[in-house]
């Protein structure tokens, strides 16, 4: 059978997929958030997302998900900066079943804007960043700060945009100056299988066997920024490697702006 008639005959399941995530997201809303607001404790919310809206859905785009390393997670209510590479639109609900507590994700503004996903993310206290304004990812990244002073972990992809071809691309280096500033370590975490599920190309979701797997965390203390990113990245490289990824470029660490020297005084 050629890839074009097995492309035609996915798209009614695929079609289904889409209408039971956006229902099910829907209808699992109340029971999420609303024992959160109650209780003013919003573990019970991340509690329900991983162990059962995160479940649910995996299992219905007809994938698994192994997770090698959670020795190397910090216990909860340990301050800690948790940085993945990004395949797939899917991510954030794969590393939400990956970490075993509640994450505060860094994520483009655009999501706050979304139906009921952005209402989760402004209630839970994400934290979203638009990196077309200047003032206003100063202005997250301090939020970040804040989070992890608080105790928080924070989680994110900080390549900045999925990557094309399956290769971790070059970091963006606004978190780190938090986690610097912080003394947060990092907890460097590597997937593969995400752009299977969920391709970056549209809603085309395949079977996939998702994998992840966790590195020991590493002190940021006293580092040298450029120098930090490339020991991160090098490390979400190998890792990524070890579970059948593609690993990319080190002697491309990071992503320039013109605004770095800038960023290092005011973020």
């Amino acid at each position: 059978m050629s890839p074009r008639v097995k492309d035609l005959l996915w798209i009614p399941i695929n079609l289904l997929q889409l209408l039971w995530l956006a229902g099910f997201t829907a209808l699992s809303f109340v029971p999420s958030v609303l024992p959160a607001l109650v209780t003013a404790n919003r573990e019970a919310a991340f509690t329900y997302g991983r162990a059962f809206w995160a479940q649910v859905n995996l299992r219905l785009g007809l994938s698994t998900l192994t997770v090698e390393g959670r020795e190397h997670l910090p216990p909860p209510g340990t301050p800690c900066v948790v940085m993945l590479n990004h395949q797939s639109m899917i991510d954030i609900i794969i590393s939400w079943m990956v970490i075993d507590t509640g994450p505060r994700f860094v994520g483009k503004r655009i999501l706050g804007f979304i139906p009921i996903i952005g209402w989760f993310c402004h209630l839970m206290g994400m934290v979203m960043i638009d990196r077309s304004n200047r003032k206003h990812a100063i202005a997250s990244l301090k939020k970040a700060n804040t989070v992890i002073k608080n105790g928080r972990m924070i989680v994110c992809f900080p390549e900045g945009t999925r990557t094309w071809d399956g290769r971790i691309m070059p970091f963006k280096k606004g978190v780190f100056i938090v986690a610097m500033e912080t003394g947060a370590p990092i907890v460097p975490i590597a997937m593969e299988g995400c752009a299977t599920l969920v391709p970056r190309t549209g809603w085309k979701p395949r079977p996939s066997s998702v994998r992840a797997k966790i590195g020991a965390p590493i002190a940021t203390i006293g580092k040298d920024r450029d120098a930090l990113i490339a020991e991160v990245r090098n490390a979400i490289i190998d890792l990524n490697l070890e579970i059948g990824g593609m690993g990319g470029d080190k002697a491309t660490p990071y992503a320039p702006h013109k605004d770095d020297a800038h960023d290092e005084h005011h973020a």
